[in-house]
């Protein structure tokens, strides 16, 4: 899989604060603090990109920095310059050499929607290992 070609991209000198749905690939060079949920849609996150979210996406690639709960329920891919700090339910997950991971990965739980209440990023949840 290669970087999604997407309709939408988040530039390096924006920032968005909030929730994100759509049914696009997304990609984000800038920052994204909130909810991202793509329905059978790739995000990437390039390395220039900061993402302080709960994500859930069909596919998820990762070459820069995501804080918080990933759920993909395709594949999720960590480049060599990824840095992911979080859990990752994933039902298949690739890690280059390089990449960071710092958190629990479980791919049973991969397409289990988020709670109710949006699943929101909270820094204090995120599970350092």
């Amino acid at each position: 899989m290669t970087p999604s070609e997407s309709k939408t991209v988040i530039g390096t000198k924006t920032k968005v604060s909030g929730e994100i749905s759509s049914s696009e690939n997304l990609t984000v060079d800038g920052q994204v603090e909130g909810v991202i949920r793509l329905e059978g849609a790739c995000l990437t996150v390039r390395a220039e990109g900061h993402v302080r979210a709960t994500v859930v996406a069909q596919d998820i690639i990762v070459l820069g920095r995501v804080e918080g709960e990933i759920r993909a329920s395709g594949l999720l891919q960590l480049r060599g310059s990824a840095v992911v700090q979080g859990d990752v339910f994933a039902a298949r997950l690739s890690i280059e050499d390089g990449a960071t991971l710092r958190g629990h990965a479980d791919p049973s739980r991969a397409s289990e929607p988020l709670p109710v209440s949006g699943g929101s990023f909270d820094a204090r949840r995120t599970v350092n290992v």
